[in-house]
């Protein structure tokens, strides 16, 4: 029975040891992080706009095995005549993604963004059209 329980503990430490020596991943592709800000490396980060302002939304693509898809689109949240959850027009942009990396998108209105909120939406898709992650970032203009 000891040396059963040697052998399963030896047998475990090798295929970790391998694992961890080919560099093996159990992650799955992901929006790390999204932030808006008035450039295109939203530094500093924000989320309160004027009317005339480029909304820059910022978005961490990761553990990328394959080619993916990002897309990125403003909704309207609350906004005095609008309804809410529609995208606001000319606002939707794809990107294509072999590897991780940073993609960054950026939405300004011809007339002045109306005052209200918002809502940025990045979806991320995998070869096949499904769906891997999606993340949401609010924004206000006044």
């Amino acid at each position: 029975m000891q040396i059963n329980r040697w052998s399963l503990a030896l047998g475990l430490c090798l295929v970790l040891m391998t694992a961890i020596a080919c560099n093996f991943s159990v992650s799955t592709a992901n929006i790390g992080s999204l932030k808006l800000g008035k450039n295109k490396d939203a530094n500093p980060p924000t989320t309160e706009f004027a009317p005339a302002d480029t909304v820059y939304a910022v978005a961490e693509i990761a553990n990328v095995p394959s080619k993916v898809k990002v897309k990125g689109r403003v909704l309207i949240d609350n906004v005095a005549g609008e309804q809410s959850g529609q995208a606001v027009p000319g606002t939707e942009k794809e990107l294509d993604f072999d590897s991780s990396g940073t993609a960054t998108f950026n939405y300004s209105a011809s007339n002045g963004w109306p005052a209200g909120t918002y809502k940025i939406e990045v979806t991320m898709l995998d070869e096949n059209g499904a769906q891997k992650d999606q993340k949401t970032a609010n924004f206000t203009v006044k």
